[in-house]
Parts: C-alpha cells; sequence; structure tokens
C-alpha cells in the first residue's frame, strides 16, 4: 500500500511538473512571438511612409479567389487575413478561454473572481473614458478600441524582468488577459455586427450542433472539426456577424476529455518497457531487432492519447498563429501613414486622446480599482509574493492594447483619418503602457530586494 502511495505521489509531482513547465514553453512561446510582432509592425511602419507606400498599399488590396466549379469566392489579400486567418488566431483564443475554464485559473470562481474582476474593471474604465472624449462625436462607436489586452506583449514585458517578477504575478495576468479576451469576443459579436441575416446565422448554428455532437461521441480526429469548422466560419462571413467569432465558437466544442488516463498509460507503458528489456539481443544493430521497434512504435503511437484533442489542437497551431497569422495581421494593419500629417495634431484628436488615456489610465484605474475591491470584499486573496505596486505594473502593461484594439479600430472606423488616429494612438500608446508597466514592476522587485 505504501509503495502505491508513493507511486500516485510521485505521479502528482510529474504532473505538477509538467504543468510548470507547459506554462513555461507557453510563456517563451509568446516572447518569441513578441519580438516578431515587434519587427512586422516596424516593417509595416517603414513601407508604409517610404518610397514603396503605393506598392504597400495596393498589395493588401489585392483581390484573391478561391473558385469551386462555376462558385467564385473572392476577397482582398486584407479580407483574407482580417476574416479568415485572423478565424484561426480566434480558435487559439477560444482553446485557450476554453482550457483555462475547464482546468485553469478560471475554472473555481475562487480563483477566477480576481482575474474576472480586475478584466471588468480594465474593460470598463477605458471604454468611458473613450466615450466621455467621442460622446456624440462621429468617432463614438470606437469605444470598445482601448478594451482590449495584448497578451504576448504584456507577457513579453514581464519576461525582461526575469525572475524578479512573481510567477504568479505572470499567471494572474495570463488569466486577466484571458477573461479580456471573452470581453473583446463579446463586444466584437454584440456591437461591432452589421445587418444580420438570419438563414445563414442558422446554418452556422446547425453545423455548430453538429460539432457538439461529434464531441459527445468521443471523435477525436481534426479532420472533422476543420471541415465542418470552415463550412461555420463561412457562414458566419455570409451571416453579418463577424466571422471571427466562428473560431471561438468552434474552440467550445473541441473535446477536452483523453482517451486514455495517465496512470492506465504509465501501467500499459511500463509493461511495453518491460518487454523492450526482454527482447534485447546484446551487441544487436538497432535494424535486427524489429520486434523492439514495433514495441517502441506502439508507445510513440499510444503517448499522444493521453493529451486530450484540445491540448494536440493548441499545441499544432499556436505556433501558426503565433509566427505567421499575427505577423501577418501587423504587417498588413500597423501600417500606419501619417507622412504629410502633423503627428500631434493627430494624438490631440479625441480619438487618439479617449484611446491615450483609456488605455492607460483607464486600465490602470479599472484593474487595480477592482482587484483592490476583489480583496476588500473578501471575495479575492492577491497571488502569493504580489504587492499592489506588482499589481498596478500589470494594470500598466494592460494598456499594451496592441493586436486587439487594432482589429476592433478596423471594425469601428472602415477606412479615412479616424482609422489613422486610431491606429497612431494605439502603437504610441503601447509604447508607453509597455515603458510604464515595466519601470513600475522593476521598482516592485527592487523594493522587494531592499526589503529583503
Amino acid at each position: 500500500m505504501s509503495a502505491r502511495i508513493r507511486e500516485v505521489a510521485s505521479s502528482v509531482r510529474a504532473f505538477h511538473s509538467r504543468v510548470r513547465e507547459g506554462f513555461s514553453e507557453f510563456l517563451h512561446l509568446e516572447i518569441a512571438g513578441s519580438i516578431v510582432l515587434l519587427f512586422a509592425t516596424l516593417a509595416a511602419l517603414v513601407f508604409a511612409n517610404g518610397a514603396l507606400a503605393g506598392w504597400w498599399d495596393g498589395l493588401w488590396h489585392t483581390d484573391l479567389s478561391v473558385a469551386l466549379g462555376e462558385a467564385e469566392f473572392s476577397q482582398s489579400v486584407l479580407h483574407w487575413i482580417d476574416d479568415g486567418l485572423m478565424a484561426l488566431f480566434f480558435f487559439v483564443v477560444g482553446l485557450e478561454i476554453k482550457r483555462e475554464l475547464v482546468v485553469g485559473e478560471l475554472s473555481t470562481l475562487r480563483k477566477a473572481t480576481l482575474p474576472i474582476l480586475a478584466a471588468v474593471g480594465g474593460m470598463l474604465g477605458p471604454a468611458l473614458i473613450y466615450a466621455a472624449f467621442n460622446h456624440g462625436g462621429e468617432a463614438a462607436q470606437g469605444w470598445g478600441i482601448p478594451m482590449a489586452t495584448d497578451i504576448a506583449f504584456a507577457l513579453g514585458v514581464m519576461a525582461l524582468l526575469g525572475p524578479r517578477v512573481p510567477a504568479s504575478l505572470k499567471i494572474f495576468m495570463a488569466a486577466l488577459a484571458i477573461a479580456d479576451d471573452i470581453g473583446a469576443v463579446l463586444v466584437i459579436a454584440f456591437f461591432y455586427t452589421a445587418q444580420v441575416f438570419p438563414a445563414w446565422l442558422a446554418i452556422g448554428g446547425a453545423l455548430l450542433i453538429v460539432l457538439v455532437v461529434l464531441n459527445f461521441l468521443g471523435v477525436e480526429s481534426p479532420i472533422p472539426y476543420l471541415l465542418v469548422g470552415t463550412a461555420v466560419w463561412f457562414c458566419f462571413f455570409n451571416s453579418g456577424v463577424h466571422a471571427t467569432i466562428a473560431g471561438v465558437l468552434v474552440a467550445f466544442t473541441i473535446p477536452t476529455r483523453s482517451r486514455i488516463e495517465p496512470l492506465a498509460f504509465v501501467e500499459w507503458a511500463r509493461a511495453k518497457i518491460d518487454e523492450i528489456e526482454l527482447l534485447d539481443v546484446p551487441g544487436a544493430h538497432v535494424l535486427e531487432t524489429p520486434h523492439q521497434q514495433h514495441c517502441a512504435q506502439e508507445l510513440q503511437a499510444e503517448a499522444r492519447w493521453i493529451q486530450a484533442p484540445l491540448q494536440r489542437m493548441e499545441h499544432a497551431i499556436l505556433p501558426i498563429s503565433t509566427f505567421v497569422i499575427l505577423p501577418l495581421f501587423a504587417l498588413a494593419n500597423a501600417g500606419v501613414r501619417f507622412w504629410g500629417y502633423d503627428v500631434m495634431d493627430l494624438l490631440l484628436e479625441p480619438v487618439s486622446l479617449g484611446i491615450f488615456f483609456g488605455l492607460i489610465v483607464g486600465k490602470t484605474v479599472g484593474i487595480t480599482g477592482f482587484a483592490w475591491l476583489a480583496v476588500r470584499l473578501g471575495l479575492a486573496d492577491l497571488p502569493g509574493g504580489v504587492t499592489w505596486r506588482h499589481i498596478v505594473g500589470a494594470a500598466l502593461l494592460g494598456g499594451i492594447g496592441f493586436t486587439m484594439a487594432l482589429f476592433i479600430s478596423g471594425l469601428a472606423f472602415r477606412a479615412g483619418i479616424l482609422q489613422t488616429e486610431a491606429k497612431l494612438a494605439i502603437l504610441v500608446t503601447s509604447v508607453v503602457a509597455g515603458v510604464g508597466g515595466y519601470l513600475v514592476l522593476r521598482s516592485a522587485a527592487s523594493g522587494r530586494e531592499q526589503a529583503a
């Protein structure tokens, strides 16, 4: 019995170790992705304001067509990225949200209260400040722009401080950003949707039910989900509801159960390893031991089934989303043409001021204030090793809107000077928020070191 207890304890420790390693791997992936995203943004700005500006703009407005028989589907490169590839990005966001709701920082009320309330404050504050600057004006519909947080850049800035930032603060920030993403998805779905065509929406809803049935039947192959999910995207694209919402909804139908329990796999694998040992022929070349190789192939094939389909899909698509889709999005959308304009005049327009103060002041006050209320009312506790100065620093980093802010600005202002003002303000504010958050967190780390 004691041996069995030790074995279970060892398995639990191994599981916790895998969780820590997984989060570390995710964090490093996000950091590398934020660097690539930064270079893509700089490249877009250089091209948009250089001698090749006309060619650069024409590139993204070139039409690309997909034909199937007599049916043809044609969109500009920009729309293929914003409505097509970004749906895959939102699919990854949906997978992350579902994972956090099932087993992560949003899986229990006590754990979820602090990041969710902080995220709510971090959305309400910026929206109200933006509305105050633009109430009744032609730019009033841009209130959703400063509501979102770019998790890649926020965690990337934290990573610059290394171990001086508590790991629990990084986890809090990731959970807050996930809750923030939920809010952004709802805002896009309900407030940035044009005319709705119920027939297309009904077909898309029926296809989502098909995906739910596939989940219920235990279908784990990604192919049926890919085929039906693509059809869901097409229906939402034609329904008037933004097509990227389909990515989130499809993600919520992906199974979270593994075919084999980890300890059951350990028992089976241990027997298979013993078999390999028994079949060993001393001095034999690896090619002369086909039975051993067959056992090894069985181990490799079976090991994938201890992961849930959601995990397998997330691990497969996340690098594509991070290193391909988001840089392409930045190249297509971050190229603000400010050549010929007075930049200061653009930054002093109500749109720019609403975004700047919304992201800097609204995020900082909203996140910190709602977190303080949650702790003060006894609804939640500060994460271990985290001080209020850490929370303020994290809240400032929440002002790095970037990806989601650029995305929503494209929905709020389809083109023209308002979009230019919004994008320029997003870029400037993201830099200010990043530097400010870094300095606050650095001072918090120095304070802890002195206190120690």
